[in-house]
């Protein structure tokens, strides 16, 4: 964790879907080999998955040997990961953030790779269409779509946080020049989140409202 002292007021808050508001690893876990099997792959165990998963996606299909079509790929998501959709479920701090982000009156959005329909589903069924003013999914790339989705939405860069949990979401924060927030409920390790230097690193999104009184208090 660096610059906790740093001075700002926090309007913004982008937050990566998957491992930060909804947990969904062993829905992923099933349909990446769904999908690796449609593709004439066979199937991995969890042990190889979690060595090898990582964004952009590509990354993971380019250790298996393989090269895929990025439409091609969604497609096949959103056709297979509806069998796993029982595995699916918020994680039980995620309502209390997003309600507490909502009555603080700050800006949320989600930039995920998650498949966009497939989120907006979640959403609904969660019960947190109020709490989300706007979602940029199926994202190949996110450090490709973070300037965009920051000038669509008008949002100061100064003032944003980024939260995330895996290193490619805090290289698209850095990259853009906002503050990166790496939580430890998802995908990577402390370890290889910490080498990739987010300017804070929490548990998980339960203790991000903690995190902007803070820096807010420092500000006044």
């Amino acid at each position: 964790m660096k610059r906790l002292g740093e001075r700002a007021m926090i309007d913004t808050v982008i937050l990566d879907w998957s491992g930060v508001i909804s947990d969904d690893w062993k829905a992923t876990f099933a349909t990446s080999n769904d999908v690796l099997e449609e593709y004439g792959h066979e199937r991995i165990n969890m042990e190889k998955f979690k060595e090898l998963y990582e964004m952009p996606w590509k990354r993971f299909y380019k250790k298996l040997g393989m090269q895929v079509n990025s439409l091609e790929e969604y497609n096949k998501w959103e056709r297979l990961f509806p069998k796993h959709y029982h595995y699916v479920k918020a994680f039980p701090f995620a309502k209390k953030a997003l309600e507490w982000l909502k009555e603080h009156k700050k800006n949320v959005l989600v930039l995920s790779s998650h498949n966009q329909s497939l989120l907006e589903k979640e959403i609904i069924d969660y019960g947190f269409k109020d709490l989300i003013d706007y979602v940029d999914a199926s994202n190949e790339d996110k450090r490709e779509k973070i300037d965009s989705l920051l000038e669509t939405r008008k949002a100061e860069r100064k003032n944003t946080l980024y939260v995330g949990d895996m290193v490619h979401d805090v290289e698209t924060a850095n990259g853009a020049g906002v503050k990166s927030v790496a939580v430890l409920s998802g995908y990577d390790l402390k370890e290889k989140l910490e080498r990739a230097k987010p300017d804070f690193i929490l548990n998980d999104l339960g203790e991000l409202p903690g995190l902007i009184e803070k820096l807010e208090s420092d500000s006044k």
